[in-house]
């Protein structure tokens, strides 16, 4: 019988794991759900939903104590300069720190976050991930670029000035290029032999599409992904990327620049259809998500949720290359009887013959 890291790396690399292997993302208000499952804490949640894969992210020192909690997909703690109850939102009410930023001048003067190792507790995130021999365990999965471009400037001020004052992308983009360079690399130097898999996280897509044109993206963001993925794979580390949206038209540039694993997988809109996604790009990208949670998973029953499981792990389970797992987080509305069929669907598929795959 495979560990839940055997099985995760299986799936990832192309091969038919002993079970479908979960991933358990985001679910807010979690604690609702530990209760009806019989559990007190979030990793106790995580272990009992078939969890095969947790990331781990090193302390900012200045803000944060060494000893973390797991998280569901830790990133970037508070370093921008961004008011907190502005995070992971899309309001402008409120003045964004580049806001006003209109020459490179302004950029340059902006008080950007450190990414030196005396910054961030790398050996603390060592020790952690020593400790788990049980998980694939994953570097931070949320290091946005397109996104902080939108909560540092406000996204309607940044999606302007790509398109009427390039010169301050390109000078925020150098130095996001900068801090990300150079926390990966202290990053992979001190935890890489402990991680199997490289997280990225961004998202430059809605669910009709990319939210700027191919070539603006090929030119200004492809390179960086690149780069990044590139340091990941010559390590020998399987790379993931957690994108939502419809990005099936960058996809072949992802898989060029190295990128073994696309989270999210929202089949549900137009042209990622799961078989259509599954046939042609199977062969080169692992899949990890695919279970519909605005049509499915907090609207349907229990019953339907896990007929919906097992129709995807139909379709993207041939020949391995699926973790199933919800397609974007778990809202509160949720059911606990719908996230229970959700992954006990995923582990009762250990019953069936995968030569019907």
């Amino acid at each position: 019988m495979m560990t839940p890291r055997q099985r995760a790396m299986a799936a990832l690399k192309h091969r038919l794991p002993d079970v479908i292997p979960a991933y358990v993302r985001n679910v807010i208000d979690w604690e609702q759900h530990a209760i009806y499952f019989g559990v007190t804490t979030l990793g106790e949640l995580m272990e009992r939903l078939g969890n095969t894969i947790i990331s781990f992210t090193p302390a900012y020192v200045y803000t944060e104590p060494p000893d973390l909690p797991i998280e569901h997909s830790p990133g970037m703690p508070l370093i921008w300069g961004i008011p907190e109850d502005m995070i992971l939102t899309y309001t402008d009410s409120k003045p964004r720190p580049l806001a006003d930023a209109e020459t490179v001048a302004d950029i340059e003067a902006y008080d950007w976050p450190l990414a030196s190792d005396s910054a961030w507790d790398f050996t603390g995130m060592r020790k952690r991930l020593q400790k788990d021999n049980t998980h694939a365990r994953m570097s931070p999965s949320w290091t946005p670029v397109f996104s902080q471009l939108c909560e540092l400037f406000g996204m309607e001020r940044a999606m302007v000035n790509l398109h009427v004052n390039r010169p301050v992308i390109e000078a925020a983009l150098a130095h996001l290029d900068k801090f990300y360079t150079k926390f990966y690399d202290h990053l992979l130097d001190i935890c890489g032999d402990q991680l199997e898999i490289f997280g990225l996280g961004d998202d430059f897509a809605d669910n009709r599409g990319l939210l700027l044109r191919p070539d603006m993206w090929r030119d200004l963001f492809k390179p960086l992904y690149a780069k990044w993925l590139g340091m990941a794979k010559a390590r020998g580390l399987v790379t993931l990327m957690h994108c939502c949206g419809v990005i099936t038209e960058v996809l072949p540039d992802l898989i060029d620049s190295g990128l073994d694993a696309w989270q999210t997988v929202q089949t549900h809109l137009p042209g990622q259809e799961a078989e259509r996604i599954k046939a042609e790009y199977g062969k080169h990208l692992a899949f990890v998500g695919a279970i519909d949670t605005t049509n499915i998973l907090g609207f349907a029953s229990p019953k339907e949720v896990r007929k919906h499981v097992r129709k995807q792990i139909h379709a993207l389970g041939r020949e391995g290359g699926y973790i199933c797992a919800p397609d974007h987080t778990i809202m509160a509305e949720v059911p606990s009887e719908n996230l229970a069929a959700m992954y006990e669907a995923i582990a009762e598929f250990r019953e069936l013959d995968y030569t019907l795959l």
